[in-house]
């Protein structure tokens, strides 16, 4: 039957989803080496060194791989850039910096739960987004699972309230417009994917953000980079693990995934550094936040098995690289 898929693409299903599932664990350590470098420097200088680290690595390394291949004598296919081509890296960084920014400036308005907890919406916009303007179709496992997740974000984000609410509108706000950018972010680059790898959407992002961000951080005051081995060891792990490999397995993900599913299982995030500061730090999790976790893993689940999670084969696609 056509509708079949066969025995090997189902393997290669199953892998792809676990290098997705291996690439949040290694984004999900940031926030670790964050917590490990602020007696130095603060989260904005971490971002910003983790990003040109990021840049001059893969930069050194695409470098090394066009000299390589000039001695092949085959170039292979010439692949055409366009206006379009040129101009969503630059709205990547665009967003990215938005999100930070409006992300950072909501925790100064409202209460960190409720920054959190309108940042991980993230889902909800990414899937919106790919219906309307990358033509995803989903069925009604989909949006279930996808609602399952979202209400153990919520659930572990009202835990951490405590009570606190008051006038944080502002912030809520700033919260909620991080979420679209977020999305915005991967849904941009689940249409770059189209054409080009993981690796060449990550170097032109990395080096446009930094430029980006540069002006910022002369000119902010604070110190851009640490003193001692330990920070730098810190930052460069962030830089390698975080930046490079684990955001770069997300990337390779669009390729089989949409949008939606991988910032949906971006959630996972929060519940394994959570998990993680509890083993380095000490951390207490109680038993509601567990209960949460497992109503998050059985959203992603459903999600998963529905219809939306994966894209359908699309052998009309020019690849760069895969």
């Amino acid at each position: 039957m056509s509708s079949q898929i066969s025995f090997p693409q189902q393997l290669i299903a199953k892998f792809d989803f676990i290098l997705l599932l291996f690439g949040v664990l290694l984004v999900s350590l940031s926030p670790i080496f964050i917590r490990l470098s602020k007696t130095e420097i603060s989260p904005n200088a971490v971002i910003f060194d983790r990003y040109w680290i990021a840049a001059v690595v893969l930069g050194i390394s695409y470098g090394l791989k066009a000299v390589a291949s000039t001695g092949g004598g085959d170039r292979g296919i010439k692949v055409s850039y366009t206006i379009k081509d040129r101009a969503l890296p630059i709205l990547i960084a665009v967003f990215s910096i938005a999100c930070l920014i409006s992300w950072a400036w909501s925790l100064t308005q409202t209460s960190v739960a409720n920054s959190n907890l309108l940042h991980n919406m993230t889902p909800i916009f990414a899937t919106l987004g790919g219906w309307l303007f990358l033509h995803h179709r989903f069925n009604r496992r989909f949006p279930i699972g996808m609602a399952l997740a979202l209400t153990g974000t919520a659930v572990i984000g009202i835990i951490d309230m405590q009570g606190a609410m008051g006038d944080r509108l502002t912030g809520d706000a700033l919260a909620l417009l991080s979420a679209i950018f977020y999305a915005g972010c991967y849904l941009i680059t689940e249409q770059l994917r189209t054409k080009f790898s993981a690796t060449t959407i990550m170097l032109w992002s990395y080096v446009l953000t930094t430029s980006l961000m540069l002006p910022f951080m002369v000119f902010g005051g604070e110190r851009i980079f640490p003193y001692s081995w330990f920070v730098w060891l810190a930052v460069i792990s962030q830089a390698i693990l975080c930046t490079i490999i684990g955001t770069g397995l997300l990337f390779h993900s669009l390729k089989r995934f949409s949008s939606g599913f991988v910032s949906l299982v971006l959630l996972l995030d929060p519940v394994i550094a959570a998990i993680l500061a509890t083993a380095i730090f000490a951390e207490k999790l109680s038993i509601v936040n567990c209960l949460a976790f497992g109503v998050i893993l059985t959203g992603i689940y459903l999600a998963k098995s529905g219809q939306g999670a994966e894209k359908p084969d699309d052998k009309s696609a020019v690849v760069q690289n895969n």
